[in-house]
C-alpha cells in the first residue's frame, strides 16, 4: 500500500473481519476487471487466454480467502499465483524470442482470426477487400470499397513502427 494514501493506517484500526472484507472487495474488483480482459482476449492467442484465466482464478481465490479468512484458500491462491507468474514469463519469452531476435520461435498459436469476417466482406457483391496485413508489413486495417471506386494508391500508417507507406492498389 502507498503510505501517502493512508489506507494501511485506516485498516490497522479495524477488526480482522473488516480488514479481510476490505481486501476481499479490493480483490473482487480486480477479479471482475480480469474477467473482462479475459473475454476481450478470447480471439487473441492461447498464451494470453491461459494467463488471464490463471490470473482470474488467483484473484477469485484471494478474494474468497480474505472474505472467509481461510488460510487454506489463501495458500491455494498463492500457488495458483505462482503458476500465473510462470505463464506470464512464458508470454514475455514468446514476445522477446522470435525469429528476428533468436534462433527459434516459441509456440503461441492464435485462437481466432478475422478471416471469417474478411471472407464475408469479400463475398459481398460489388466490393473489393483490401487487407493491409500482408506478409512484410504490420498494417492493422481491412478496407472494403465498392468495385466502381477508382483508387490509385492509399497512404497507410503502420501502428507498430509509425512508418508511413504508399501502397499501389492497381
Amino acid at each position: 500500500m502507498i503510505p501517502g494514501f493512508g489506507i494501511a493506517e485506516a485498516l490497522s484500526n479495524v477488526s480482522a473481519d473488516v480488514r479481510g472484507q476490505s481486501w476481499g472487495i479490493f480483490n473482487l474488483v480486480w477479479t471482475i476487471q480480469t474477467f473482462i480482459f479475459l473475454l476481450a482476449s478470447l480471439r487473441s492467442n492461447w498464451g494470453t487466454v491461459v494467463l488471464l484465466s490463471f490470473l482470474l482464478i488467483t484473484y477469485a481465490l484471494s478474494s474468497i480467502g480474505h472474505w472467509t479468512q481461510s488460510e487454506g484458500v489463501m495458500h491455494a491462491s498463492g500457488y495458483v499465483g505462482l503458476v500465473t507468474a510462470l505463464v506470464a514469463w512464458y508470454n514475455v519469452a514468446v514476445d522477446m524470442l522470435n525469429k528476428d531476435t533468436f534462433y527459434c520461435e516459441l509456440p503461441n498459436p492464435a485462437i481466432g482470426t478475422r478471416d471469417s469476417s474478411r471472407n464475408a466482406m469479400a463475398e459481398t457483391p460489388g466490393h473489393y477487400v483490401f487487407d493491409g496485413r500482408t506478409p512484410g508489413n504490420n498494417f492493422d486495417f481491412i478496407a472494403t470499397m465498392p468495385k466502381h471506386t477508382v483508387v490509385a494508391n492509399a497512404i497507410v500508417v503502420d501502428s507498430h513502427t509509425a512508418r508511413t507507406d504508399t501502397i499501389d492498389l492497381k
